[in-house]
């Protein structure tokens, strides 16, 4: 390479960023392909600026890779919210054992943003028996048994009929629970499927999890879910946390906080984990840039005007 074209190249940002992508051999911690991906370019350009060979416009590649960077720096001082056994964990958890060890049907519902979704990711990662399936608007019939399919790792090539036998058969042999999350964006047919195929032919639990309005549906006596109703041997309406839980989680984070801060965080989270956690994570933002150790009920005052609430 030319002196001149070797000029060109910012030599702090190169081994800032080399020093952050590579391989996991060389222990860095991002993969060229993905920082390629990132940065909008493929990694062919990547590696080619990495040997100095970069035929491009350098100067905007480094202004990319500067922004990019940066990001990465604020990601990594992100607060880490520890993973707390709050009162609603240990209801939905409750909910779920029963489902799985009487291979019953249990119904858990509640509003957004109140820990369902993370006490069926700490369940199904501590059990290692549950398979958790989460669902969209676009599922169709087809799309659920699928997913269920490679959820618990049975082959999805074929028809409905011969991966719907592939799922009993590899249930049936199995001490497992299927938990099937934001199942109110299911069709009434689909209900019914999980209903027949997971709990009646497979002889395993199940536990559908959702909106208020999911109990609605499955109430709802035009849809025709008797049979389904009728096999619900659990119904869990998870409510808004409580203040100790609230308590518990601050202070997986923050250890000493006056109760003035703690009715400032409890106020705007309004019992909601999702509001929480997003909160302390723009209190942890402040902090850094005030230079504090600890939040007062200024800063959650200031961090909650960034909030939707």
């Amino acid at each position: 390479m030319s002196e001149k074209k070797e000029a060109e190249y910012n030599e702090a940002l190169y081994q800032k960023f080399f020093a952050l992508v590579g391989t996991p051999e060389e222990g860095k911690r991002i993969s060229q392909a993905r920082a390629a991906q990132a940065l909008g370019y493929s990694s062919g350009v990547i590696s080619a600026y990495k040997n100095k060979s970069y035929n491009g416009n350098i100067k905007v590649l480094e202004e990319r890779i500067d922004a990019w960077l940066k990001r990465e720096a604020r990601r990594l001082e992100r607060v880490e919210i520890p993973t707390v056994a709050t009162s609603v964990m240990e209801q939905i958890h409750r909910a779920i054992t029963i489902a799985q060890d009487d291979a019953d049907i249990a119904v858990i519902v509640g509003d957004a943003g109140t820990g369902k979704t993370t006490a069926l990711r700490q369940y199904e990662a501590e059990s290692h028996s549950a398979f958790l399936v989460g669902v969209d608007p676009s599922f169709t019939k087809n799309t659920l048994i699928t997913e269920i399919a490679r959820v618990i790792g049975v082959d999805v090539k074929g028809g409905m009929t011969a991966v719907i036998s592939r799922i009993v058969e590899a249930l049936r042999e199995r001490d497992a629970v299927l938990i099937i999350d934001e199942a109110d964006y299911l069709s009434d047919s689909a209900l019914e499927l999980v209903r027949r195929i997971i709990n009646d032919k497979a002889q395993t639990g199940v536990v559908l999890v959702g909106l208020p309005r999911l109990e609605y549906k499955l109430r709802n006596l035009r849809n025709d879910h008797e049979q389904l109703t009728s096999r619900v041997g659990v119904l869990l309406k998870v409510g808004h946390i409580k203040r100790q839980d609230v308590e518990k989680i601050l202070a997986a984070v923050w250890s000493s906080l006056t109760k003035e801060t703690v009715d400032a965080f409890a106020a705007v989270a309004s019992g909601s984990v999702r509001t929480l956690t997003k909160l302390m994570g723009r209190v942890h933002q402040l902090l850094g840039i005030n230079r504090m150790e600890v939040p007062d009920p200024e800063v959650v005052a200031t961090a909650s005007e960034l909030l939707m609430k």
